[in-house]
């Protein structure tokens, strides 16, 4: 009995500290007025923005001026970006929308086959730039208040950074296993592959057995963009997604906090002598942004859809582009990727530390172009200098 009660002990202090609230963006500000107003702490407010989820996407518009009323760099600021992030698959709210009449199908017919035109010749015929590629790793795993304290799920936050300079080619050459893939792995979750042109081409390819329609008008820092939604049967599907299953039956007591002793009751969470590989290409939707008059694809997302996407609940690919000053030239290249994956509900995270959430966010930055120059010297001795009244003079 003593047992039992220790047991439920421990899951109710890993249990998170509520259900998330979902939200529209207006009522994200309300909550975020009435928190700045009653001179709430920095920490207490990203607490109260990580009990919150998102039922509509926070634009860069709306993100940028509600940063403007928090500190620069503080707990809350980073709590408001990723729920952005997480939202980031979401409709904009309609508040946002231009009034800009949608454009008729012969003009929309002509966006798509631009856009297929720019994936076909465009991207592949990238220089071979280099970049530096920084990714930030999140997950929600317990935190505990102070060192030795029980673990509590608080949401998303940074676990681990890592940077190194990348090259178009190789990136175009080393993909994951499957071209433009979605790859699980037990350290880094979800990840993305394909930005410079193969996850597009991908997709592009699969929307031809599947379905594409006008979505809206969307007002962003470049201008207009046209906004396609599709939807891909899983007949069709070739987003492919490579995810972990333990046996239940197996699995004991885990860890509620990083840091703390591993418990010796029945196999840990993670132990990859227990761990099943399962593999599925699930049916997908997403959007698609385009410029409209050149086609150029401005940011895209993937998001498999719920009913056959297990291992996860939600995992989703979003690539984001944009201009990029190289040289005397502009070439529209990835500038971001997020990579959202959440596990299927498993009773067994409450008595472990292991993630159920993770986020993985890539930034790609310093594009320049691998070049050398070339001077050409030449080993002959110099002629000797020109007397003032013709002649040479010899050096002594």
């Amino acid at each position: 009995m003593r047992r039992l009660m220790l047991i439920g002990f421990l899951a109710v202090m890993t249990l998170p500290a509520g259900a998330a609230r979902r939200v529209t963006v207006a009522q994200l500000e309300q909550v975020l007025n009435g928190a700045i107003a009653a001179h709430k702490t920095d920490q207490e407010i990203a607490r109260r923005i990580a009990t919150l989820e998102l039922s509509e996407r926070l634009t860069a518009a709306t993100l940028g001026r509600l940063d403007g009323r928090l500190a620069p760099g503080s707990q809350a600021t980073l709590a408001l970006a990723l729920l952005a992030d997480e939202s980031a698959f979401l409709e904009a709210p309609a508040a946002e929308s231009p009034n800009t009449a949608a454009p008729d199908d012969a003009e929309q017919s002509r966006m798509l086959n631009a856009t297929r035109k720019y994936v076909a010749e465009a991207l592949p015929s990238l220089p071979n730039f280099l970049a530096t590629r920084t990714i930030k790793r999140y997950d929600d795993t317990p935190q505990a208040a102070e060192k030795g304290g029980w673990g509590v799920r608080l949401g998303l936050h940074l676990v681990a950074t890592s940077n190194r300079e990348i090259s178009v080619r190789v990136e175009r050459e080393n993909q994951p296993p499957a071209q433009g893939s979605a790859v699980w792995q037990e350290q880094i979750g979800l990840i993305s592959g394909g930005e410079f042109g193969t996850t597009l081409g991908m997709i592009l390819a699969d929307m031809s057995q599947g379905s594409v329609r006008w979505s809206s008008w969307e007002a962003t820092a470049s201008g207009l963009d046209a906004v396609f939604q599709y939807s891909v049967p899983r007949s069709a599907s070739h987003f492919e997604v490579i995810g972990s299953r333990e046996r239940t039956n197996l699995v004991g007591l885990g860890t509620v906090a990083r840091g703390s002793s591993p418990s010796s009751l029945g196999v840990q969470p993670g132990d990859p002598s227990n761990t099943t590989i399962v593999r599925t290409r699930p049916s997908y939707h997403g959007s698609i942004w385009l410029d409209p008059a050149t086609g150029s694809v401005l940011r895209i997302t993937m998001e498999a859809d719920a009913k056959d996407g297990a291992p996860f609940e939600r995992a989703g690919i979003l690539v984001q582009y944009g201009q990029v000053q190289i040289g005397d030239s502009k070439f529209i290249c990835p500038i971001r990727s997020l990579a959202l994956s959440k596990a299927v509900p498993d009773p067994r995270a409450l008595y472990s530390d292991a993630p159920t959430e993770w986020l993985n966010e890539t930034i790609f930055s310093e594009y320049h172009r691998f070049a050398s120059t070339t001077r050409i010297l030449n080993d002959s001795p110099a002629p000797p200098p020109e007397k003032p009244n013709g002649g040479t003079s010899t050096p002594h």
